[in-house]
């Protein structure tokens, strides 16, 4: 923290959609039905004789009352994003020119509807997307379609789990294509385990539930209760538990054969890397701090010599309690137990190039502090077999993400793969 020491370092569519009525019972107003929909609101009165959906919107709040009504116009490229997710709701669903969606909520009885609706203002689908009693129903229509393969939907909450993986320094502008690159991957290779008749039995998902259980410190009471309030529910969580597994099968089957890596290989791995076999530095200090700023510098550094005067090599700690203002480790005497990387650079960079038993006053972005060192180990190189292990472990693993690589494009060549994602 900044009032410590030492601190860490620390598709859319082209096409607009306009929302043509949206009114609510309850008085209150919704945006779009669907991410996809991101377009400008525009409120009409009820009565309005030249609204062509006044009769619709008249009839859906007669018939549901205490809820909340949205209805949209669909048409152009969004009309065509959004059928393909209706159609895995409304096989025979179809459209010309444009059609509407009327969605009722009633958050009391915890019930949402979409209405599919022709533009003669007939209703010719109906889809409830209230949250799923259990794991049979399928997915609803605002976790968002961002791609189909050989039939099978991806949905942009599965995208976004695998993006939000990505730590946010390593994004780029490719990265959720990536992302999506990667479900695409995980699914083909699901889909072709089970054509290969690969199975987890139940007693599999039974032992990993209850290793995640007890990892977590879980009942499975809690389990239930911490799914069912994100919208979830265990025989979800099961099923992606079997998934999980059946992919880890699918891949162990994939490179089965794959070779592992020689002694040479090895050997040569560590002459091209060895700059890269070090450990990091290390060092424990203990350190008596004073803030400071531009404006009282001089002040605090006469301070700080002036409390350093009364060091006698017993009474660090003494001293510390009095005189130090980092809270933080007041009650362990100002020790400081750390490796390189870890604190401010201009504390490293002295305590670092400096003798264990001595003590010095060092200036900071904080301010200054009286810091003994108690320890120092610098960075060591190490040995060829201190660190064989963990190359040939590396090398084992590039060399079978290749082959799976290779595997899931040749999947992907003979896969129906349609994706509505921007490019």
């Amino acid at each position: 923290m900044a009032d410590e020491m030492p601190a860490e370092k620390s598709r859319s569519s082209t096409s607009p959609v306009t929302i043509i009525v949206v009114v609510a019972v309850i008085g209150l107003l919704i945006g779009a039905i669907l991410g996809v929909l991101l377009s400008p609101i525009v409120g009409l009165p009820l009565g309005y004789s030249s609204n062509p959906l006044a009769r619709i919107t008249s009839d859906y709040v007669n018939k549901h009352t205490d809820s909340l009504l949205s209805v949209q116009q669909v048409k152009g490229e969004n009309a065509e994003t959004i059928k393909q997710q209706i159609i895995t709701y409304c096989p025979d669903f179809d459209y010309k020119d444009y059609y509407y969606l009327a969605q009722i909520d009633n958050a009391a009885a915890q019930k949402s509807l979409l209405f599919v609706i022709d533009k003669s203002g007939k209703t010719v689908c109906t889809i409830d997307r209230s949250a799923p009693a259990n794991a049979t129903q399928k997915q609803t229509l605002d976790q968002n379609l961002l791609a189909t393969i050989n039939g099978e939907p991806v949905y942009v909450a599965e995208v976004s789990a695998v993006y939000n993986n990505i730590p946010a320094e390593s994004r780029t502008n490719t990265s959720l294509q990536e992302a999506l690159d990667q479900v695409i991957g995980n699914k083909l290779l699901i889909q072709d385990a089970a054509k290969k008749a690969i199975n987890v039995e139940e007693e599999e998902i039974d032992t990993a539930v209850n290793t995640f259980l007890t990892n977590n410190g879980l009942t499975l009471q809690q389990l239930e209760e911490r799914l069912t309030t994100a919208g979830s529910s265990v025989t979800i969580f099961r099923n992606n538990i079997k998934n999980n597994l059946l992919l880890q099968k699918e891949v162990s089957e994939v490179t089965k054969n794959v070779t592992l890596p020689t002694e040479a290989d090895l050997q040569a791995y560590y002459d091209a890397n060895k700059q890269g076999f070090v450990t990091l530095a290390k060092a424990t200090t203990r350190q008596l701090l004073i803030y400071s700023n531009q404006s009282n510098d001089a002040e605090k550094l006469a301070q700080i010599k002036g409390i350093a005067t009364m060091l006698n090599g017993t009474n660090f700690c003494e001293l510390v309690s009095t005189y130090s203002q980092d809270a933080a480790s007041l009650s362990r005497c100002g020790l400081y137990d750390f490796q390189e990387g870890q604190l401010l650079p201009e504390y490293e960079q002295v305590v670092f190039s400096s003798q264990p038993g001595t003590a010095k006053i060092i200036k900071t972005s904080l301010g200054y502090h009286i810091v003994e060192i108690l320890n120092v180990t610098l960075p060591q190189q190490l040995g060829y077999e201190q660190v064989k292990d963990g190359i040939k472990n590396y090398l084992a693993l590039v060399n079978q993400q290749a082959v799976l690589n290779q595997y899931v494009a040749t999947l992907r060549q003979s896969a129906d793969i349609v994706s509505y994602m921007s490019q």
